[in-house]
């Protein structure tokens, strides 16, 4: 599970969710949660950036059934912030491209899938995209519920991992609708 945009008040979720996935990279900003054990984990910082704003990528190695899996959370910046979001583009697909075997990428891209940052972030990696078309955001504005209307939050997958099903679950507190993908090894 890629959580985004955990904050301190968040530590009583993250403790709630220990017994079902008792594996945990990071504690805020960027979160990964597993049943399976991790066994190695980093994080990508934005260059020159304050910490608490500075988290591009957590990143958690799993051990599924003898099998290593990549999961790389992300949260790219802003399209108001274009040069930014160009450079944190640019160190994400370095990042991947730098992991061997199997990776699921998930997050809030801040880029609709037929932008050309989202087009070139999966030719350059070679990893597939599961949400073209289920919007994520807007799902609030402060406490009003809005109809969601584009679909920047994402999965990607490299080749050994396969789509079983993609859906958007219910409104939560954030301004994201949560995307809840189920994948499988492409045996």
């Amino acid at each position: 599970m890629v959580l985004e945009e955990i904050r301190w008040k968040h530590e009583g979720f993250l403790r709630d969710m220990q017994d079902v996935y008792p594996n945990q990279a990071g504690k805020h900003g960027l979160v990964i949660l597993s049943k399976y054990p991790i066994v190695d984990k980093s994080r990508l910082d934005r260059p020159g950036q304050p910490y608490w704003q500075s988290l591009i990528v957590a990143w958690a190695k799993l051990d599924v059934d003898g099998r290593e899996v990549n999961i790389v959370g992300a949260h790219m910046s802003r399209p108001f912030y274009a040069s930014q979001q160009k450079n944190d583009y640019d160190h994400l697909t370095k990042f991947v491209q730098s992991l061997t075997g199997p990776v699921i990428v998930a997050g809030d891209f801040n880029a609709a899938p037929w932008t050309h940052k989202a087009h070139k972030f999966s030719a350059t990696t070679g990893l597939g995209r599961f949400n073209t078309f289920v919007p994520t955001w807007p799902a609030r504005w402060k406490a009003l519920p809005l109809v969601p209307v584009l679909p920047i939050d994402n999965v990607f997958v490299s080749p050994q991992l396969t789509k079983i099903d993609l859906s958007v679950g219910n409104r939560l507190e954030s301004d994201h609708l949560p995307v809840v993908a189920d994948i499988a090894f492409v045996d």
